[in-house]
Parts: structure tokens; C-alpha cells; sequence
């Protein structure tokens, strides 16, 4: 049976359904995206009455252009069904399209328990940022409650159903709905909202008896909904409850004090949404902006800053007498993504079993010697000993680089434990001697605010394997009596048994450089001097397995940024190899061995290697990551955002590089507000972080404006000439503004020389050969990007740069053999996935 259609929009399944109407997920055929259509209820209206009602205060709603309120994209009428797939003569009936949000609505949260403190006021306040935004329009919701509430997978509040609010008219008003305000006026004449089914739960009192609402009552709701939130339960309301009890509750009852129910909930919070409750709407904050206001003043309060965020954000929240200012130019941008990033840190129903394992924090070993002295060991050694510890499979180990820019040794321990929400913190000191090195350590438990293990360890040099084999055995050993933990696995005998003080300097600053290149700049004078270093690492110690990974990566990111041949690809190999015969454990080796598999074009080898590794190591942040990114480029969307996420939990210091990959998810299925989203969130983070940019730039080029886009992209080659793959980005604006010579500067030799070994570059220099004209030289590309493992094809089929090459045989063919190769790739992710959840 052909599915319904209405304009554009195939019906693709129905989701829900309320008093105001009928809701289905639908696809927009002409923009290729996922939409949510709701057919709304004609109740007595005739069809004039209709248009003129809930059409026209749908498209006032659409007016709402804030990040927390879900976008209404379209409406209108269309012919209504009979029931058979027909039409019913003349008779119309109306729909509103709307924004599809993927997540979790409140109503589903509030049904798990309570939430966390954190999660509340970030909900809260962004629930309150965009009632604000509304009622500043002079529109209010009439009907918000947690059903109509998303939190998405990154964290972001959206409200839903601004397409049934009534708006004010301006010379109605006695108020500034977006400023301070006494009492508020009556709504317009006829504002009257009629509840039906469950929506009575989440009225104000005053409207049982005016029958009208107003921005007040979304107020009393946002009250209700924090409430419950922070409760786990409705202060007037029960589900087994006559109606009628619900409405005298809520007219007469005062509500059971927050605190007697959840005692570790500050006052403060109580106190803001008791205000909020308020039988009387003079006496509730005057506007949503104030709620907004003391939310963020609790939060403050709880000092939720840059722990919970590693790295250096530019922006941070201060107290200017009372009120709270962010310090950046786009304020409500800013606001939006630093808060999604805490909702999303901290939703406790996201939480998987692997997560409530025992968790634990190695924080850098602090220096009580002079400053000059092995700078980074402290680093190295807690990353060492993090590396050791995630080894053991029932332990969920925090990576230590989260804290490197922040000053641990001005920070409590227990703490930073306690906002990373880890069971254990290790700590630690050391200190150069006549002797050698003196170092003590200290196992904390967070939760039992005490010390649970430690020790003093003296050694000759920096030796960075006994070290960390003596702390290791002991961590294991104390926490082995907290949690059901699996032993490690044996060590293997031919790693080394120590390293020199210059061996071990070198290796630690070869790790720093690397770690920089990779994930912050991009830039070719560190990679030279981290391959350098590694070199010279192995030539004085040939059995140190760590620093033959090491040389490996280094070797990898050559040929996959375009800074060398293929000889770098033989040597990363050769490199590979030597670290697994010392150590065939190691994780980092055998996660980059995937890495030349794909490079190969040996994704089937890959895809059983990353299933190995989810099963051997599947708490290594690292090892999600790349699950995640090889499920994106096989067009597996949800299943990578679940390892995205995942990756994201156990390592939020790489919370920019997620946000880059989870944006890169959104624009492949066209959702380009959910993409801009995450992009804010990761760029808030780290504003210079190049690959964040150049998917912003790719971003403003597919929503149309080129000219930013063209700005955005040179300035990340302004900083960093060597990043291949802004090129053909740049190239792709060019040719669409008609600019067919400029765009071929960009397609330089070490443009074609990436694209030879990366899989994304390869299809965007295809992409730009398809819309320049050039079909020889896009379909060669595009066979090349699907030879290295870019087997996208729910992308490759709908993206408008190809339409030129629509009905070209060679290009059908390509497209109808990927086909295949998706579905079979389907089939084998579910298996392959479902026995490591097994």
C-alpha cells in the first residue's frame, strides 16, 4: 500500500497522539530529512474557523527562533482521509510540520526517579531561556508539560507544541513580557484553553476558573515540571486520582515540601520552584526570564564551572550583583551549548550498565620539586597508569588528560572526583632526591570521603613501568573489595623493565606533541618533532612497546593529512607490529591497526577488529570512538551516536571532537539545527579547534551562505596550511558561487594525495568534481572513497550535489551495488554489536 503523502512530506509511521491531534514521523522528500507532521483535531470548527485559528498561531509560533523551542517548519491544510487512503470529498484538515528531535521526553525521565541536581537546573534554566524567548513576543504556550519537553541525545532542551500557543496582542498588554513586570494582564478575548486528558495535571489554579491562560500559568507549569524533575513526582496530582481531586489539590493544596522528599536538594532550588507554585499569579516571578536568572544563581552557587567542562572555555558564567552574565559577544548561543553539555553530563537515565560500574580518575601526579624538573611526567605517569587500569574490563577509567589545563594542585581531589561523578580518585605527588625520584600516592573513595589505599615508592630514574606495575597491583587490589571486578589481564614478560631518565623525557614530550596534533592544531612541526622523538625512543630502547605505538600513529597521521607517502603507511604498519609482539594487549595498537585495515580498504577485517576490541576493551574511550566513526561512514546513524556518546562519558576532555562527529551525523541526515547545535557546543569549548571549524564552514555552506562559509574556512588555513581536507570544502564553496578558477587552485597535489588515503577527503573531492561537471573525475573518486571504507550510502543517495549525475548508468550502478553493500553491512553491525552487548 503507497504510503500517504501531503505536498512534500511521506507519512512514515504514526508516533503519538493528544488532545490537539495526530502526530507522525515524515520525511521531507524534497530536503531529504526527517520531520515530525501533525494533523490537528477539527473538533466544531468549520474549516474557515480553522485557518483562522490554529493555523495562523502556528505560523505566529514559527516565529520563535530560539535553540530551546522546537522549529516549525510548515502548514497548512490538505484533503482529509476516509479512512481507506482517500479523500473525503472537500474537507480539509490542518497540519503543522515541525522540527524531528531525537531523545528522551521529560515526562519518560520523570518516570525513571528523580533526577540529578545538575540535570534539573540545566533543564530548568533552558526551558526557561526559551519560555522567555515566547513570551517576549508576547506568546505563551498553554499547554507545557513534560510531554511536551525534549531532552535530546546532546543535551538540549527543546519545547515542543509552540504550535498551539496564543499570542497577545501588544496593545493587550499592561506588561513587558520580557522585562520586569507587576502584575500581569489578561490574556486576549477568546485565550480560553479547554483541557482534555492528562493535560489538567499541569494547569494553574486560575484557569479552572477563568478558563484563560496566560504567561503566568507557564510559569506554574515550568514549576510543576522542576518539581517533578527533582522529585519524581507531581505535587497535586496522582494517576489513579479522580479529576476532580487533582483540580482542588492544585486550586487549594500547598505541595509537599521538595525537601522532605529528596533532603540532598539545596533550599535555594526549593525555594525557586515553590515560587513558581504560587497560588496566586501575582505573587509567581513576573517573567520566565527571572526564573531563568535565580536558576542560574543556584548553579553558580554550586561552583559547576570548568571541572566539569575540561580545557579553558571562553566564556564562563560570573555573579554581577545577583544577576548572572556570560562574558562573550553571543550570549544566548553560548548559554544554550555550555548548559546542553552539563544536561547531557548529567542525564542519569542515558546511563548504560557499563557505566555504573566501578569508575575512577587518575589526576597528573603533582610536582614538589622545581618546575623544571620532568615538566610532564606527572602527565605521563597518570596517563600510563590510567592506560593499565582500563585494562581491566569491569573498570571505567576517566582519562587524566581531562584535567591538563586545569591547576589539580590548587584543587580539592575528592572534589574533582565528585564532579566527574567517578567512585575513585588517585592521587599523587613526587619529588627528585639525591636518590632519585621519592613518590607517594593516595587511593581516595569519593563517595566515602576517606582514603582507602597508598603508598610511598622510591625509584632511581624515571621508571615509568615498575611504577606504574606497583600502583596498578595495589589500586586493584583495594578496589577488587568494592565491585565485582575481573582481574587483569597477564601483562606480557617482553615489555621493558624500565627506562632511562632522558628515554623516559623524550617519550613523555613525544606524547604531548602527538596528543596536541591530533586533537587541537593540526599542526606539521609537531608531528615532525613527536615522530623525531619516537624515533629516537626506540633506537635507544627497541622493547619499549608504548613508544613503538607511538611511532605508529605518527607515521598514520602523515598519510592521512597529506604530509607524506605511502612509506609513511609501511612504516606505521612495521611500527604496529612491533608493539603487538611485545605487547599483544595493547590496546592503542590494535585500536590503529583498524586504522590500516581501512587504509587497505580491508573494512570487513576492520569491522571484526573493532567488534574484538568493544569485547576486549570496550571501557577505552578511544575504542568507542572509532567504533563510532566507522558506523557513521557505513551510514549506521543511531548506533554511532550510541558509541559516540559512550566515548563521550568516558572522556568528556574529548567532548569537541564528539560534538564535531555527532554534527557530522546530523548533517548527513539533513536535522542542520540539531548539526548547528552540537557545533556551538564543541566550539564554546575550543573556539580554534580546526576540524570543529571546517565543519562549520561546510555547515554554512549547506545552508547557503557561502560568503561566511568562505571566511570561515580560509581562516583555518590562515592557521594551518598542512589540513588537507578544508581544501576541497573550500573548493566546493567556490565552484557554487561560480568561481570555477579559484576553485581549482584548491585541488592541488597533496589535496589528490590525501584523498588517495582518506576516505571522507576522497568523497569530498568527488563531491567536488560532481558539481563542477567533471564526471570522469567524480565517479573515479567516488569508487576510490568507497574502496577505503566510506560506505555512507544513505548520504551518497540523497546528497543534492550529485543530482547532476542522477540516471547516469555508471553512477546508478555504483549507487545500486552500495546499496547492497549497506544492507549487508546492516546485518552484520547487528550481530556484530548485539554480541558484545551479549
Amino acid at each position: 500500500m503507497k504510503r500517504r503523502e501531503i505536498k512534500q512530506y511521506e507519512f512514515v509511521r504514526r508516533i503519538g497522539s493528544g488532545g490537539s491531534g495526530v502526530v507522525f514521523l515524515a520525511n521531507d522528500t524534497l530536503l531529504q530529512r526527517p520531520v515530525v507532521l501533525k494533523l490537528l483535531k477539527r473538533g466544531n470548527l468549520s474549516t474557515e474557523q480553522m485557518r483562522a485559528t490554529q493555523l495562523r498561531e502556528a505560523r505566529m509560533a514559527s516565529a520563535i527562533d530560539h535553540p530551546n523551542v522546537c522549529a516549525i517548519y510548515d502548514v497548512g491544510t490538505a484533503p482529509a482521509e476516509n479512512g481507506q487512503g482517500g479523500a473525503r470529498g472537500e474537507e480539509q484538515e490542518a497540519y503543522i510540520v515541525m522540527q524531528y528531535i531525537p531523545g528522551k521526553s521529560l515526562d519518560r525521565l520523570i518516570a525513571e526517579g528523580p533526577a540529578s541536581l545538575q540535570l534539573v537546573l540545566s533543564a530548568g534554566i533552558q526551558i526557561a531561556d526559551g519560555l522567555s524567548a515566547a513570551h517576549s513576543l508576547g506568546i505563551f504556550h498553554r499547554d507545557l508539560k513534560p510531554a511536551n519537553v525534549m531532552l535530546t541525545d546532546g543535551g538540549l532542551i527543546k519545547i515542543l507544541d509552540f504550535g498551539l500557543a496564543r499570542r497577545l496582542a501588544p496593545e493587550k498588554l499592561d506588561f513587558d513580557p520580557s522585562g520586569p513586570a507587576s502584575k500581569p494582564s489578561q490574556p486576549a478575548a477568546g485565550a480560553t484553553y479547554t483541557a482534555r486528558g492528562g493535560t489538567i495535571a499541569y494547569m494553574a489554579p486560575e484557569q479552572f476558573v477563568t478558563g484563560q491562560s496566560s504567561v503566568q500559568s507557564d510559569i506554574f507549569a515550568l514549576g510543576l515540571i522542576l518539581y517533578e524533575l527533582a522529585t519524581g513526582r507531581h505535587p497535586f496530582h496522582r494517576p489513579d486520582a479522580p479529576e476532580f481531586q487533582t483540580i482542588r489539590a492544585t486550586q487549594f493544596a500547598d505541595p509537599p515540601h521538595i525537601r522532605e522528599i529528596a533532603p540532598h536538594l539545596p533550599v535555594e532550588l526549593e525555594s525557586v520552584i515553590l515560587h513558581c507554585l504560587e497560588k496566586q499569579p501575582s505573587a509567581r516571578f513576573a517573567t520566565a526570564a527571572d526564573v531563568r536568572e535565580a536558576l542560574k544563581t543556584i548553579m553558580m552557587a554550586m561552583q559547576l564551572d570548568s571541572v566539569l567542562i575540561p580545557g579553558e572555555p571562553p566564556v564562563s558564567l560570573t555573579s554581577q550583583q545577583g544577576r548572572l552574565q556570560l562574558e562573550t559577544p553571543e550570549e544566548e548561543k553560548r548559554s544554550t551549548g555550555i548548559l546542553s553539555m552539563l544536561a547531557e553530563r548529567f542525564r542519569e537515565s542515558a546511563i548504560t550498565a557499563a557505566d555504573k560500574q566501578q569508575t575512577i580518575v587518575v589526576l597528573p601526579f603533582v610536582n614538589f620539586g622545581p618546575s623544571d624538573v620532568a615538566p610532564l611526567y606527572g602527565y605521563a605517569l597518570a596517563d600510563a597508569i590510567a592506560t593499565r587500569l582500563a585494562r581491566m574490563s569491569s573498570l571505567v577509567v576517566r582519562p587524566s588528560s581531562s584535567l591538563m589545563n586545569l591547576p589539580t594542585q590548587q584543587l580539592d581531589p575528592l572534589s574533582i572526583g565528585k564532579k566527574l561523578m567517578v567512585n575513585f580518585v588517585l592521587a599523587g605527588n613526587f619529588l627528585r632526591s639525591e636518590k632519585g625520584f621519592d613518590l607517594n600516592w593516595q587511593l581516595l573513595d569519593v563517595n566515602g570521603q576517606s582514603v582507602r589505599a597508598g603508598g610511598s615508592i622510591n625509584v632511581a630514574s624515571f621508571d615509568l613501568v615498575s611504577v606504574q606495575s606497583e600502583i596498578c597491583n595495589e589500586v586493584f587490589s583495594t578496589i577488587q573489595g568494592f565491585g565485582n571486578l575481573q582481574a587483569p589481564k597477564q601483562e606480557n614478560q617482553h615489555r621493558a623493565d624500565s627506562l632511562s631518565e632522558d628515554v623516559s623525557e623524550e617519550y613523555l614530550r613525544a606524547r604531548a606533541l602527538l596528543s596536541s596534533f591530533m586533537t587541537r592544531t593540526g599542526s606539521r612541526d609537531e608531528l615532525d618533532r613527536a615522530s623525531q622523538l619516537f624515533s629516537s625512543v626506540v633506537k635507544q630502547d627497541a622493547k619499549y612497546a608504548p613508544a613503538w605505538s607511538g611511532l605508529g600513529i605518527a607515521h598514520l597521521q602523515y598519510t592521512r593529512n597529506a604530509l607524506g607517502g605511502q612509506m609513511h603507511l609501511v612504516e606505521a604498519r612495521r611500527a604496529f607490529d612491533k608493539a603487538l609482539a611485545l605487547d599483544p594487549g595493547s590496546v592503542e595498537a590494535n585500536l590503529y591497526r583498524v586504522y590500516m585495515l581501512l587504509s587497505r580498504g580491508e573494512k570487513e577485517s576492520a569491522r571484526h577488529g573493532i567488534e574484538n576490541l568493544l569485547q576486549t576493551a570496550g571501557n577505552d574511550w578511544n575504542v568507542r570512538l572509532v567504533a563510532g566513526l566507522t558506523l557513521r561512514t557505513d551510514g549506521m546513524y543511531d548506533e554511532a551516536m550510541e558509541q559516540f556518546s559512550a566515548s563521550l562519558r568516558m572522556n568528556p576532555s574529548n567532548a569537541a571532537i564528539i560534538y564535531n562527529h555527532r554534527a557530522r551525523v546530523y548533517q548527513y541526515q539533513n536535522q542542520l539545527e540539531l548539526a548547528a547545535d552540537e557545533l556551538e557546543k564543541g566550539l564554546t569549548l575550543e573556539p580554534r579547534q580546526p576540524m570543529l571549524r571546517i565543519s562549520l564552514g561546510y555547515q554554512q555552506m549547506r545552508t547557503g551562505d557561502l560568503t561566511r562559509a568562505i571566511e570561515t574556512l580560509e581562516g583555518v588555513v590562515r592557521d594551518e596550511k598542512t589540513i588537507r581536507i578544508v581544501y576541497p570544502t573550500l573548493a566546493l564553496c567556490y565552484v557554487q558561487l561560480g568561481e570555477r578558477e579559484k576553485a581549482a587552485t584548491f585541488i592541488i597535489e597533496d589535496t589528490l594525495a590525501a584523498a588517495e588515503a582518506d576516505s571522507e577527503m576522497a568523497y569530498r573531492l568527488a563531491t567536488y568534481f560532481a558539481l563542477d561537471g567533471d564526471e570522469s573525475e567524480a565517479l573515479h573518486w567516488l569508487r576510490r572513497a568507497i574502496y577505503l571504507g566510506n560506505e555512507n550510502y544513505p548520504w551518497f543517495s540523497k546528497n543534492p550535489a550529485w543530482r547532476k549525475l542522477q540516471g547516469h548508468t555508471d553512477f546508478e550502478r555504483i549507487l545500486e551495488d552500495l546499496k547492497k553493500s549497506y544492507r549487508r553491512n546492516q546485518k552484520n553491525w547487528k550481530r556484530l554489536l548485539a554480541q558484545v552487548r551479549d
